[in-house]
């Protein structure tokens, strides 16, 4: 039984490297249950799995001409899955990796903003600019600026969520911060006109 379905690979291979539709698509229909449900199996996701398959086939059919088939199809279409499947949880672990980094960043960001809003100066140029944002944004910065309340504080005073609150806050420090590092140029250069 082995042998005959190494005869029918064997085949297949001959056809599909001649471009063969026909011979593409009976791979297709032998093999794409098998290669979806390994995919499910480790991206857990039924639309991950259905684009880990489709890239698979699309590879066959690209590289049908340059592909090494000892092996037999099997083997190499598991092979191009395993591989868009490792890149695939490489690229998450590196955007959950970025992320991570991104909320730290984000902390340190907004320790470094709060030290500046001590400037008096800096303070009332920075009121004016809550004044102009939208209503719950300028009450969360004004919570957490005035009333030094954390974000559980924040988000059970407003009745709102957490990360809400921490969404709002985020974009506000960056538009004040790109809004204000104006406003510091020019408070820097007059007093150095005094």
């Amino acid at each position: 039984m082995q042998n005959n379905q190494f005869h029918i690979d064997y085949e297949l291979l001959i056809q599909l490297r001649d471009g063969n539709e026909k011979a593409f698509s009976v791979v297709f229909e032998t093999y794409h249950r098998y290669l979806y449900v390994l995919a499910c199996r480790y991206l857990m996701s039924d639309s991950f799995a259905e684009d880990a398959v489709q890239y698979t086939f699309m590879r066959l059919w690209e590289g049908r001409e340059t592909f090494d088939y000892k092996a037999g199809i099997k083997n190499l279409l598991f092979t191009i899955l395993k591989n868009y499947i490792l890149n695939e949880i490489r690229h998450n672990n590196l955007v959950v990796q970025k992320n991570y980094e991104l909320a730290q960043f984000t902390e340190e960001m907004e320790t470094n903003f709060l030290h500046e809003l001590e400037d008096a100066d800096f303070r009332s140029h920075l009121y004016r600019l809550i004044d102009q944002l939208a209503p719950q944004k300028r009450e969360v910065c004004l919570l957490k600026i005035q009333q030094g309340m954390s974000n559980q504080e924040v988000a059970d005073a407003m009745h709102i969520s957490v990360p809400t609150v921490k969404s709002h806050y985020t974009q506000v420090i960056k538009l004040l911060r790109s809004q204000l590092d104006k406003i510091i140029i020019v408070i820097l250069a007059l007093r150095h006109l005094m």
